[in-house]
């Protein structure tokens, strides 16, 4: 029985390898192409739009295609427009597709430098705007802020996964500390967001993907301006993503 379970695993990843080299280098490279074509003629909103809503089908269907199920619930805690800061507790590298997916189309990531030299990938990374992080590099780190700051005061939205690192067991981890700091010296509004069972789908240094059951539970979006300090605004989102989490395995 644990032999076939690894069998399936495999034939699950080769799978989605194949479809995923295939939809993000041939399929999204048309799709960047349409963008393209669109903010032409309609402007970089426009193109922004159409190219973050195929992000939000590709998400979709990686878990389709996985054999995965996602059970939603609170979708309508989700404001119509930014500026908003998504906030999750993070259990596998499926968190980034799950996201976009099911929550929130229009979202500018935030990625490692690396990912920046990965065709495809840094395509639509770019394509949305998104922010590149360099470890260790100060001055550049100093202007990725400037820039995640410029997005959250055109109305955009970023994502954060303030543990900084996966949960092998599930549980969600401390925040690091500042991880909160920008939406709460901006006053933007953070969706706290719980996210169960992608650490089945896509184990920590692993590359089997096994078929999972996914819980995504949307809590209400809550207001830096209610609280007297980033400690006590932290450590609330950190309280709700908590309690969502345990109530959805209840």
């Amino acid at each position: 029985m644990r032999f076939l379970k690894k069998l399936l695993s495999l034939l699950v990843t080769v799978w989605i390898a194949v479809l995923g080299v295939l939809y993000i280098c041939v399929y999204g490279g048309i799709v960047i192409l349409i963008g393209n074509v669109i903010g032409k003629f309609k402007g970089k909103k426009e193109r922004k739009t159409f190219i973050s809503r195929e992000v939000s089908r590709f998400g979709r269907a990686a878990f389709v295609l996985s054999g995965s199920r996602v059970r939603l619930s609170g979708k309508e805690n989700v404001p119509e427009t930014g500026p908003m800061v998504i906030v999750a507790n993070h259990q596998s590298a499926f968190d980034i597709p799950l996201i976009p997916g099911y929550v929130y189309p229009e979202i500018a990531f935030i990625a490692k430098k690396e990912l920046s030299k990965i065709p495809g990938i840094s395509w639509f990374i770019s394509a949305l705007d998104g922010v590149y992080i360099e470890r260790g590099n100060r001055l550049q780190t100093a202007g990725a802020m400037r820039k995640i700051f410029r997005i959250l005061k055109e109305d955009g939205t970023i994502l954060l996964f303030p543990e900084g690192t996966r949960s092998e067991a599930g549980e969600i981890g401390k925040f690091k500390e500042g991880s909160l700091s920008i939406p709460y010296k901006l006053g933007v509004k953070v969706l706290p967001v719980a996210l169960d069972g992608t650490r089945n789908l896509l184990r920590k240094n692993s590359f089997l993907i096994t078929p999972s059951r996914i819980s995504l539970s949307i809590c209400k979006p809550i207001l830096p301006q209610d609280f007297s300090s980033e400690e006590d605004f932290s450590g609330e989102v950190y309280n709700i993503i908590k309690a969502a989490l345990e109530s959805m395995r209840n």
